[in-house]
């Protein structure tokens, strides 16, 4: 690098142009109107990029200095090169323009064969979609964020043609027939998003689609009022990130294979203050009973008490994993929660991987290692109650009959993660469990809980416990939350 320099050697302007274009698609436009006057080489770039960028925060005060004028300048940017296909067309506005212009850069990228297009604007009216945007023979990907407006269709919708992935963002949807057809008559469709979409006027939202491959439901309101139908013979992924529904209904899953049930508990009471968990426990039961050939399979909370409470009255039949790879568990270190995951162990004999989030913070999380520190044989195979006042009690529930066999810990179950550790007795204990019965494993990673204190004390105590199997490495690691941007459009 210091050679370049003194050299005085432009790296970056040699790069080839298409790579400049993707390091330029993330800047708003005005700076990369800026960045044309650096070369000749470089004005050229930038009057060729196919990626168009603009956020109304950028520029507010130019905005509203002279509305007309940005106005005139957005537009005649937008049809100058009519002969360079748009890759991606990013507008985000408020209220600031017009529903009438907004169709007009619509109409005008579309006659640019835009691929992907990402609106994010507020009318205080139904957003209809506009007929050249549904007929578009290039477009693939459609993000929409109506800030809680209506969306509505055209009369007479036959599908977008080449649509692969939708995208709504607080969108209020309200007609359900107008709802399955957007849905079903995209026969491209790939990737479905619903993110903080409101579903207040919805009894039923059906998915009927043979080409999806993935969907969402991420928050939103009003899903308590509406049921949720889903047939969709080609679908592989399937997240309910979301209030819990009126009822869910799935059928026809034929090649699903990652199922993320993670159901949100704000309003969820315990049994102390009368909330029934029936209702809850036989939703997720008939869920994951249309999915039994899946390979990774991810609970929450309120999933797996739901499903305690039917296990406890012996209301629900048990569903068998036979291809289950991978189980992922929200959990408390509790009976309640421990009766779950071991009918579930028991009944997913090829398991490979088991992962336990027992951190308090109700939210799944990715997380990121720091150096580990490493490890070395077993007893007792209990768990403890956690006592509310923080108090460790002793041993009351054995986690289950040492003569009966639990297939994948004896012969497939390689990698452990428990994370949110913080050396409470119960799940010292349940280490303790694992590291004794699982005979062919080789990860055990410990994740400390992020409020934790950690001692050498408890490093050692759990170091020092028996394995039974000789090749198992133990591992611990200090856990630090990845950043997520509150910006919608950083995810677009």
């Amino acid at each position: 690098m210091e050679t370049s320099t003194m050299n005085e050697i432009d790296r970056i302007s040699s790069l080839p142009v298409d790579i400049l274009h993707n390091i330029l698609s993330n800047l708003c436009i005005f700076d990369v109107i800026h960045m044309s006057v650096l070369s000749k080489r470089w004005k050229y770039i930038c009057t060729i990029i196919p990626y168009f960028r603009f956020h109304s925060s950028y520029c507010t005060s130019l905005l509203y200095s002279n509305v007309e004028k940005f106005k005139e300048f957005m537009y005649t940017f937008l049809i100058s090169q009519n002969t360079i296909n748009l890759v991606r067309y990013t507008l985000s506005c408020s209220d600031m323009l017009e529903s009438t212009y907004m169709l007009r850069l619509i109409h005008a990228t579309t006659r640019r064969n835009v691929q992907q297009l990402v609106l994010w604007f507020w009318h205080r009216e139904p957003f209809v979609l506009p007929h050249c945007l549904v007929t578009c023979e290039s477009l693939q990907v459609l993000k929409l964020n109506l800030c809680d407006d209506v969306l509505k269709l055209p009369n007479h919708f036959d599908g977008f043609r080449q649509l692969k992935f939708l995208h709504l963002c607080s969108v209020k949807l309200s007609d359900e027939h107008l709802t399955n057809c957007l849905f079903s008559k995209c026969q491209l469709l790939e990737k479905l998003e619903l993110i903080d979409c409101n579903l207040k006027r919805m009894k039923l939202l059906y998915i009927d689609s043979a080409s999806l491959l993935y969907i969402t439901f991420l928050h939103g309101d009003y899903y308590d009022n509406c049921e949720i139908k889903i047939s969709c013979p080609a679908l592989k992924f399937l997240k309910c990130k979301c209030q819990i529904p009126k009822d869910i209904v799935i059928k026809n899953l034929f090649s699903i294979e990652y199922v993320d049930i993670n159901f949100q508990d704000n309003d969820v009471k315990c049994d102390d203050f009368g909330f029934s968990f029936e209702k809850t426990g036989i939703l997720v039961h008939k869920m994951i009973k249309e999915v039994p050939s899946i390979s990774v399979l991810k609970l929450c909370k309120v999933s797996l008490k739901g499903l305690y409470e039917e296990i406890r009255q012996v209301r629900l039949s048990p569903i068998c994993f036979h291809k289950l790879k991978s189980l992922k568990l929200k959990l408390g270190v509790d009976e309640d929660h421990m009766q779950v995951m071991i009918q579930l162990l028991k009944y997913s004999p090829n398991l490979e991987v088991l992962k336990l989030w027992c951190d308090e913070d109700g939210e799944w999380r990715e997380w990121c290692y720091n150096l580990p520190i490493r490890e070395d044989q077993g007893r007792g195979h209990e768990v403890f109650h956690p006592d509310p006042l923080g108090k460790k009690l002793h041993c009351t529930y054995k986690m289950h009959d040492p003569e009966e066999s639990i297939v994948c810990l004896v012969s497939h179950l390689k990698s452990i993660q428990l994370i949110g550790f913080k050396d409470e007795e119960n799940e010292i204990e349940l280490l303790r469990f694992f590291l004794k019965n699982a005979r062919v494993l080789e990860k055990l990673t410990i994740v400390w809980a992020s409020y934790a204190l950690k001692s050498e004390e408890a490093l050692k105590k759990v170091l020092n416990i028996p394995r039974t199997s000789s090749q198992v490495l133990l591992t611990f690691h200090d856990a630090k939350l990845k950043q997520k941007s509150t910006n919608w459009l950083d995810y677009c």
